[in-house]
């Protein structure tokens, strides 16, 4: 087995970004000759005609399914939040910063516990800032939805082009309808 098979087995295996770090300790290499290995698999991915991709995200590597197939598998592939807490995060990720108190305003009550999950998971950051925090999304939130950046403008003109591709509801008011209680 050769460095470069092992470590396109162990980015297909973890399922989630790994570091150079990382794999530089599974393989027992140095960090700047196991970054060599990763820059020739991910030109060679990029060259390969096949449904998954080597993607750098925030000098993390992870291999994942191609844009333009994630909707043929949407089906199979595991679900981990319910729609309650997506929208939640969604209002967070679009309107970030925002503070808590003007979620729970936009999403109601029950948005206290979907914005513990989230944060308990990693993907949004809450600060102090007065009486109540702060909210942004982290590098987490990025890897977890397979972005190339956290930076909040470019989230937010993710999230309009996905919007608009698939003929959702207008953002205009993104937040702005009474409190849910779902």
């Amino acid at each position: 087995m050769s460095d470069k098979e092992i470590l396109e087995a162990a980015l297909f295996a973890a399922g989630q970004p790994l570091s150079v770090k990382e794999l530089a300790e599974l393989l027992g290499k140095p960090v700047e000759q196991v970054a060599g290995i990763l820059d020739s698999l991910l030109e060679e991915y990029k060259t390969r005609d096949t449904s998954l991709e080597l993607t750098e995200i925030d000098g993390k590597y992870v291999m994942q399914v191609k844009p333009r197939y994630a909707e043929l598998v949407r089906d199979v592939a595991p679900r981990e939040f319910g729609a309650p807490v997506l929208r939640t995060l969604s209002v967070i990720a679009y309107r970030q910063p925002i503070t808590q108190a003007a979620v729970i305003e936009i999403r109601g009550n029950k948005a206290y516990s979907h914005i513990a999950e989230m944060v308990e998971r990693g993907l949004v950051k809450a600060t102090k800032h007065g009486r109540t925090k702060m909210l942004t999304t982290t590098s987490a939130f990025a890897e977890y939805f397979r972005l190339e950046t956290n930076d909040p403008g470019a989230i937010k003109k993710t999230i309009e082009e996905l919007v608009d591709a698939q003929k959702l509801m207008p953002l205009d008011g993104l937040g702005e309808t009474a409190p849910t209680q779902d």
